[in-house]
């Protein structure tokens, strides 16, 4: 049975990929802000789909990580790619040019990023900064908004933190795939939570 549901999520992710290329190509002949909210929210679903495939194998112990060097700026120019549109008139990205290459998931690190970015957009006043520096030895990426915070709950690390905007599996697939990213000398990435200004969510990568 787990073989089956995982490969109807593989099969679900892959037809809402297919719709999304449709969208977007409807979006060139006549864009209109329905077509817009509709290929944001199939994107969306398609990475709930993603997140909730690699939990699933990470479960199994099957999930295999694509840890490769990758260059920081036009990782995130790409990421910014993905994000929904006018989110360009709220979102700061930090000069990443002199931090050269980082070795990580590419893949996955996009997922955990973009998930984050949204919720922070989605719960900003007016602004949200995306930012990433080396410190000690590791990668901090750190998406700041100015919105109400956190809820103390997600704070404290529930895993089980569910609202009317959220199941909480993002934060438990970011968590994860942070986890998964491990140095030679035995560190291992994590995710930080807090509220300086707003809330902040901070990814951190050996």
């Amino acid at each position: 049975m787990d073989h089956l549901i995982a490969a109807a999520i593989h099969d679900a992710k892959n037809s809402l990929s297919s719709l999304g290329v449709w969208l977007d190509k409807a979006r060139g002949e006549h864009d209109s802000a329905a077509l817009h909210h509709a290929a944001d929210l199939a994107a969306r679903v398609n990475a709930q789909l993603v997140e909730l495939l690699a939990l699933h194998r990470d479960g199994e112990g099957s999930l295999r990580m694509a840890v490769a060097d990758h260059n920081l700026a036009d990782f995130l120019a790409d990421l910014q790619t993905e994000l929904p549109p006018g989110a360009e008139r709220v979102l700061q990205v930090s000069s990443a040019e002199a931090l050269g290459e980082w070795a990580f998931d590419a893949y996955l690190v996009k997922f955990v990023l973009l998930d984050a970015l949204r919720n922070a957009l989605r719960h900003a006043h007016a602004k949200v900064k995306l930012n990433a520096v080396i410190e000690g030895g590791t990668l901090h990426i750190d998406i700041d908004d100015d919105g109400p915070g956190f809820p103390t709950i997600v704070l404290q690390g529930e895993q089980g933190a569910m609202n009317a905007h959220s199941s909480g599996l993002g934060l438990v697939f970011a968590r994860t795939i942070a986890e998964r990213h491990r140095s030679p000398d035995g560190r291992h990435g994590r995710i930080e939570l807090s509220n300086p200004k707003g809330a902040r969510f901070r990814l951190v990568l050996p």
